[in-house]
Formats: structure tokens, C-alpha cells, sequence
């Protein structure tokens, strides 16, 4: 047990503000006070909003005026849409202390780190994202483990204080996630593809199949797993997504065209030669493997096992204990298939491939089916 004196004393920021307490917002501050129970936590929002943080155990003080929550603190987090983020920075600029850390957490990065290098000449700002979420949304849904094993992007400039990056790497760290950094151009590419297009496709295959096809009230009822897993994000609230797609359009334009493009390509080939789809196949299956290796930066890739349980009574509990008894944490899991009265299929993710190799020899062990 760490004590009292030790633990204050390793704390990384006395005062936080964060401005915006919903989903993430509101998971960041139970993430802080789940890992740092001695922080001051300053929310900023709307009363209804910092009324139920306060229920919610998630800030210590409500607070409607961005100014005087920001006085007092060492960081300050900006969790809000990413047009109201360039409304807030000149605010915040002008009441913290010229010492202050100061983030946001906006998923379109260029415009917004352009806007504070001239308002934060002491490189004390830092664009961060973290690539967390859910379909829903608001303090309601916020959870302190939102951010473990998750991405969480830092952009840094040239003039980025290296000392102040160093800190919130390690502070974000703390909190479990998953520390990357790349500049913000790249950034705003990057996310244009793996983010901001897979939502617009995910909108596009749920409306063509639920909506546009002769057959559609015939496809939804027989929709399966794949296709659930396909549009999960599509029922993301359009609100939740306006600023982002009208801050990113360029981007995001590029990878709906290059998206557009490779779906064309694919029709070409299943009017003339189906059987030609094979090198897309494998090309996309070895693009897939990839995905974890990858990753660069300070984040280190996870290495997974997948994993087949019976659909019985305790088979997941006896499937986790077998690994607890022998000390070995699964840092993520998933589960990918499903078959009633069957099983299922899970994702199980490790930090490294010594512990992969050490837990499917374990669960072999005990009767699983191990893949990986």
C-alpha cells in the first residue's frame, strides 16, 4: 500500500480543469480520480452536466466560468467539439497561469495546434486525441477505463516545450492509454482514413442495406455478426460528428475518393472475373496482420491469441482465472464471433509475445481452442 505522503507527493498536477465533462471529458476525470483520488478536479459545463459529475464522483468542483477554473490549475483539458475547442483557447490563454499545461482532446488537430502556437508562445499547449469512444455520448456514459490500452495522440510542433510533452506522455500513460505522437497534418490524413471514413461508410452500408436495396426489410432481419460489427458506429449521433467532418472535409474528401476509387476497382472486377478478387483478398488479409506492427512512437503494439469458449455456464470465468492463477494480465479483449448455444470466439490481447506464448500454453492447457 502506497502511503498518503508518497502518493501525494508523485502526483503529477495538483488542479486539473477540464472543460466539457460528457463522455470524454467525464471519462477523463474518473480516470483521474480512480488514479488519483487527491487531485482537485474542476469540471466546466452545463449545470445538469456538472450536477450529475458531482453524483458521479467524477469532479470535485462544479464550476460555470471557464475563467476562474482555469486560475488554479497546473492542466488544463479542453474535452469539447472542435469548433468550441478554437472558441475556448483565447479564454483559456488569457486567464492560466503562463505555466500552465494546456490540451484538448479534438479529433481534427491541423487548424486547432496552428490557432494555439500563437496564443501559447511558452510551447505549453499540446493537441491530444485520444482514439476512444463510444456510439453514445455525455457524462452518462463515461467510464475511467475508457482510455485503457486505447490510443491517445499527441501532437507536438517544433516549438512544443519537450519537457511538457514528456509530462503529459507520462501523465496519459498513468492512466493506461497507449502514448503516439505524430505532427498534426499527419494526424489530420491519418484519422481522415481510419476514423472519419469508416464512420461515413459504416452510415453508407447501413442505409444501403437497411434503406436502398429492394430487399432491405428482408437483409436487416437476417443481418449477422459481420454486418453488426461492420455498422456498430452507425449509430453514432450526426452532432456527435458535424464539427469534425466540416473542420477535416479536405482530408476526409481525399479518403472518400481514394475509398471510392478501390470499391469501383472491386466492382470492375466482380462484373468481369470474380475469381480475380483473390490478390484483393490477400493483400487486405496481410494489410490486417499488419495493423499491430505497425505502430510506432512510444507506443508498443499488443500481441493477441484468439480464443474459442463454449457457450456453458462459467466457461469465460474459468477461461480468465486459469490466467490470473498464473499471474498473466489480458490487457484487451474482444469478442469477434458469436453462435448461440455454441460459443464464441474472443480476442485476447497481451503486452508482449513471451506472455502471448505463456497464456496459450495455459489455456491449452486447460481445454481451450487457442489460435494466434
Amino acid at each position: 500500500m502506497i502511503a498518503p505522503e508518497a502518493e501525494k507527493s508523485s502526483l503529477p498536477f495538483k488542479c486539473i480543469a477540464i472543460i466539457g465533462v460528457g463522455l470524454i471529458g467525464g471519462s477523463l476525470a474518473l480516470a483521474i480520480k480512480n488514479r488519483f483520488p487527491a487531485v482537485h478536479v474542476i469540471g466546466v459545463d452545463k449545470p445538469r452536466v456538472l450536477k450529475r459529475a458531482l453524483e458521479r464522483n467524477a469532479i470535485d468542483v462544479a464550476e460555470r466560468s471557464v475563467e476562474q477554473a482555469v486560475h488554479t490549475a497546473n492542466l488544463v483539458i479542453i474535452a469539447a467539439p472542435v469548433f468550441a475547442i478554437a472558441k475556448l483557447l483565447p479564454l483559456v490563454a488569457q486567464n492560466a497561469a503562463p505555466n500552465t499545461i494546456v490540451t484538448d482532446t479534438g479529433s481534427v488537430k491541423r487548424a486547432i495546434v496552428e490557432q494555439a502556437q500563437k496564443l501559447f508562445p511558452n510551447g505549453n499547449f499540446i493537441g491530444g486525441h485520444p482514439m476512444a469512444g463510444s456510439e453514445f455520448s455525455g457524462i452518462d456514459a463515461a467510464h475511467p477505463l475508457l482510455f485503457q490500452n486505447a490510443i491517445y495522440i499527441l501532437t507536438p510542433t517544433r516549438t512544443t516545450n519537450k519537457k511538457t510533452l514528456r509530462t503529459v506522455a507520462k501523465f496519459f500513460t498513468s492512466l493506461d492509454a497507449r502514448i503516439f505522437t505524430i505532427d498534426p497534418a499527419t494526424h489530420d490524413s491519418v484519422v481522415a482514413a481510419v476514423s472519419h471514413l469508416p464512420q461515413l461508410a459504416a452510415v453508407a452500408l447501413m442505409n444501403t442495406v437497411g434503406k436502398r436495396h429492394p430487399d432491405s426489410p428482408t437483409h436487416l432481419s437476417l443481418a449477422a455478426g459481420g454486418f453488426r460489427d461492420l455498422t456498430r458506429i452507425a449509430s453514432s449521433r450526426f452532432e456527435m460528428w458535424k464539427d469534425i467532418l466540416s473542420a477535416n472535409q479536405k482530408e476526409i474528401g481525399k479518403a472518400l475518393r481514394i475509398f471510392i476509387n478501390q470499391l469501383e476497382h472491386v466492382a470492375a472486377i466482380v462484373n468481369s472475373n470474380p475469381s480475380h478478387l483473390a490478390v484483393e483478398f490477400k493483400v487486405s488479409r496481410a494489410l490486417r496482420l499488419h495493423i499491430p506492427l505497425s505502430m510506432k512512437g512510444f507506443m508498443s503494439p499488443l500481441v493477441d491469441l484468439s480464443v474459442f469458449v463454449e457457450d456453458k455456464p462459467g466457461e469465460l470465468a474459468r477461461l480468465t482465472s486459469s490466467l490470473a492463477k498464473q499471474k498473466i494480465n489480458i490487457k484487451d479483449m474482444e469478442l469477434l464471433k458469436v453462435r448461440e448455444g455454441r460459443g464464441g470466439t474472443f480476442r485476447l490481447s497481451f503486452e508482449n509475445r513471451n506472455i502471448s506464448h505463456e497464456a496459450a500454453r495455459i489455456l491449452q492447457r486447460s481445454g481451450f481452442d487457442v489460435s494466434g
